[in-house]
């Protein structure tokens, strides 16, 4: 009986998107939304694998979604951390700039109606600023890439069932 086929270019491509969509300043903010760009890599992870099985494999089972999803939520983390880091050495914490200017116009507005008190919005503002002017040390990689490490393969995971629930089993018969 044929092997299943091997998940190496799925979980890569998967990993790639996954990555992309976390690590890139602006596009992640696709993730907002209920970590969408992360499910969207394991259902293309889900869906790559699934359109490698040929006639007289096994059949594309849940689980093997299940265990693509969260290879590439695992690979999506490596290439997160590398494309983020990167990115941040190059052209310095430009995700960064952008959610204080977000955060300071909705603290703005907050203190405008009244909702928090005076004198904490400059002590907020201090440690937004004091948080982005942070070096980036080795300590600070390692910090984002366990925390990719774990919330990443989660969603993959979940992403990869979705795939799987929206694309099903791939008809394959198997051999008597």
């Amino acid at each position: 009986m044929p092997e299943k086929p091997n998940k190496q270019r799925a979980v890569l491509l998967g990993g790639l998107v996954i990555g992309g969509l976390w690590g890139i300043p602006f596009v992640n903010m696709i993730n907002c939304c209920c970590c969408a760009g992360i499910l969207l890599g394991g259902i293309l992870a889900s869906y790559l694998y699934r359109e490698e099985f040929v006639e007289g494999m096994p059949p594309f089972e849940s689980s093997d979604a299940l265990i693509t999803g969260l290879l590439a939520g695992i690979a999506g983390a490596v290439v997160a951390t590398l494309i983020g880091n990167l990115i941040h050495l190059i052209f310095g914490p430009i995700g960064a700039e952008l959610t204080r200017d977000i955060i300071e116009k909705v603290l703005q507005r907050l203190e405008e109606q009244g909702s928090i008190p005076s004198g904490i919005y400059d002590d907020l503002l201090d440690q937004l600023e004091r948080e982005i002017n942070k070096p980036l040390t080795l300590y600070e990689v390692l910090k984002d890439f366990l925390f990719g490490v774990i919330i990443l393969p989660i969603f993959g995971m979940l992403g990869g069932l979705l795939g799987f629930a929206i694309f099903g089993k791939k008809k394959t018969t198997q051999p008597a």
